[in-house]
């Protein structure tokens, strides 16, 4: 995978000897630093969408908390509070299948697949004319299924 460059300065001795003298870093420190990046930042992507759905969530339980305290005022809300409902309700957008939903989920799964074969078999095993084949495949694939999913919502559209 790695290989040692040629002498740089004929005329010294040899720094990049198999000895490893003159190397500032091993291969093998750099791939496990690959390694170890990449878990962190797996695991901070994990930890930043727990913080977003935990805000969220605090967020909706707060709007929920005004709005009922406006009810027992006599207040009535507004429909700004809650705008995808007030939407649905007045007709300007259509309530949402859970079929299509599902369909646009598999959809996006489908492509991450075909991107991430495209990465295994590009990277990991070498051979990138295979991977853009089998992974660029399953990624049109994918989004074939999310456009179809886009597309379609089985509801009957407003009138």
């Amino acid at each position: 995978m790695f290989h040692r460059p040629a002498e740089t300065k004929a005329y010294t001795g040899q720094s990049n000897g198999p000895d490893g003298k003159g190397a500032l870093v091993s291969p093998r420190v750099v791939q496990n630093l690959i390694v170890i990046m990449f878990f962190v930042f797996l695991a901070g992507g994990f930890i930043i969408a727990t913080i977003g759905f935990i805000f969220r969530q605090r967020l909706r339980e707060l709007a929920i908390k005004e709005r009922i305290a406006m009810i027992e005022k006599g207040l009535v809300p507004s429909p700004e509070m809650d705008p995808a409902r007030f939407e649905t309700l007045v007709g300007l957008r259509r309530p949402m299948d859970s079929r299509s939903e599902r369909y646009r989920s598999a959809g996006i799964i489908i492509m991450g697949l075909g991107v991430g074969m495209v990465f295994l078999l590009a990277f990991a095993a070498g051979i990138p004319r295979v991977a853009f084949g089998v992974g660029g495949g399953l990624a049109i694939l994918g989004l074939a299924v999310f456009i179809n999913g886009s597309m379609g919502s089985g509801a009957e559209p407003p009138k």
